[in-house]
């Protein structure tokens, strides 16, 4: 959990001054040497017990006193269960053995507690470490509001809207994290994974340009500028930077589909079939590879093949539109005709409902609009 700014618990003393010397030097030498006497003495019991210890029980010397922490504490709860103190308390001895009591715990502090904001950040890191995203959201706002310096809290929010397809609230809190450390690579590459995602392919170049100026050997920093690249029509370079990863990870799947699909679209079908052979050698039951496949295939007019290729991940794809489409031209090249014109009424179909869907770059009101419609 990163560490906030918190109030020390105790105030400064003041300052007083020295007061006279009363003693004489002699008898300061001998309280010393009685001092040095004792404290010998005591390091001795000290190293004495704790060899002692040692070679008994294994136990933690820490486990038994918050073990009865932990009890009194419950018991105390359960009598007084609206002290946000002995609340707080209890969760930072449990967070790492119960975490979700400990998330229960946290969530009874309030403002008016002095660790009101540690308690937050507890929540969210529990939160996030449990896949909640919807209580580690509002306790993240939170923190951005209090602490809107830290570039921590700014791209969790980003991330947690990636996940969720809310890509206009995470490039917000991506671009704050730009802006705050405009020299940190994975804040650029974090930019264009969302604006990948948005389908504003084009806009992901700058970021990129910049992660790879930061670090020129970051690997996804290449492989995104590969896709980038290829998807804005600059063949060229997404060949280059395809290369590059592959001459990295010679095993990258993702890398060979890109070369297979520049190839595909300069007509050298032969070329890109290898390299789709390549990768689907690595990994058999890639669905990307498997659809890059079956297009070569059909556009070989070998519609047996791509049929075969592509009817047994029916089950599993039926609502993706790029495979509905590409099962509809396979099946019409092997005179299925009845059964092309059902995918092809069931790919209109996925078409109308991607338009009804509202995009997620639309402001805050016109989504909640569309959510109450419906």
């Amino acid at each position: 959990m990163m560490n906030t700014p918190s109030e020390p618990d105790q105030p400064f003393g003041s300052f007083h001054p020295a007061p006279k010397k009363i003693w004489s030097s002699g008898t300061i030498v001998a309280v010393f040497g009685c001092g040095a006497l004792g404290l010998f003495l005591w390091w001795g019991r000290g190293e004495s017990t704790s060899s002692t210890g040692s070679s008994g029980s294994q136990t933690p010397v820490k486990q038994k006193p918050d073990q009865a922490r932990q009890k009194e504490l419950i018991a105390y709860l359960q009598e007084h269960p609206e002290d946000e103190f002995a609340h707080y308390q209890l969760g930072e001895l449990i967070r790492n053995r119960a975490p979700f009591q400990a998330l229960e715990n946290f969530s009874h502090v309030t403002s008016a507690h002095p660790h009101y904001f540690d308690a937050v950040a507890a929540i969210a890191d529990i939160a996030q470490e449990q896949d909640l995203p919807d209580r580690a959201k509002p306790a993240l706002q939170i923190l951005v509001r209090e602490f809107p310096e830290q570039v921590a809290y700014q791209e969790a929010l980003a991330r947690l809207y990636l996940e969720e397809g809310r890509y206009r609230r995470a490039l917000r809190y991506s671009r704050r994290c730009v802006e705050l450390d405009p020299d940190q690579a994975d804040n650029q590459l974090l930019m264009a994974e969302i604006l990948r995602k948005a389908g504003r392919t084009s806009e992901m170049l700058a970021p990129l340009k910049q992660a790879l100026f930061l670090d020129p050997d970051s690997y996804p920093a290449h492989l995104s500028m590969a896709y980038a690249a290829l998807y804005t029509g600059d063949l060229i370079t997404a060949e280059r930077e395809a290369r590059w990863c592959l001459e990295q990870q010679p095993d990258s799947t993702t890398a060979l589909r890109y070369l297979a699909t520049i190839d595909r679209n300069r007509g050298n079908l032969e070329a890109a079939l290898r390299h789709i052979d390549e990768a689907l050698q690595i990994a058999p039951h890639d669905f990307d590879c498997l659809l890059i496949k079956a297009d070569l295939l059909i556009y070989q007019r070998k519609g047996e093949a791509a049929y075969a290729l592509l009817k047994p991940l029916y089950a599993e794809h039926q609502t993706d539109r790029h495979y509905i489409s590409a099962l509809a031209r396979a099946a019409g090249l092997t005179g299925k005709r009845e059964e092309a014109l059902q995918l092809q009424k069931q790919n209109q179909q996925l078409i109308k409902e991607d338009d009804l869907r509202p995009s997620s770059l639309q402001s805050d009101s016109v989504e909640k609009k569309h959510s109450q419609q419906n």
